[in-house]
């Protein structure tokens, strides 16, 4: 597990590697459950959302 994601409702799942890379040598990452979180990748910000309780996380582009 390299990440993981617990939202305020208990809902807890990971973001495993997957071993494989892209040209510049960053790893791909996987939802361990996408049954217990989307995500949406915006202009400036990853959005996080939690499909038991509906909950939103916004994580801001640096």
């Amino acid at each position: 597990m390299v990440m993981n994601f617990e939202c305020e409702c208990g809902n807890r799942t990971g973001l495993f590697a997957t071993g494989d890379q892209d040209e510049s040598g960053r790893e791909f990452l996987e939802l361990e459950d996408d049954d217990s979180m989307t995500y949406i990748i915006g202009e400036n910000s990853v959005l996080f959302k939690c499909k038991f309780c509906g909950y939103t996380y916004r994580l801001d582009k640096l």
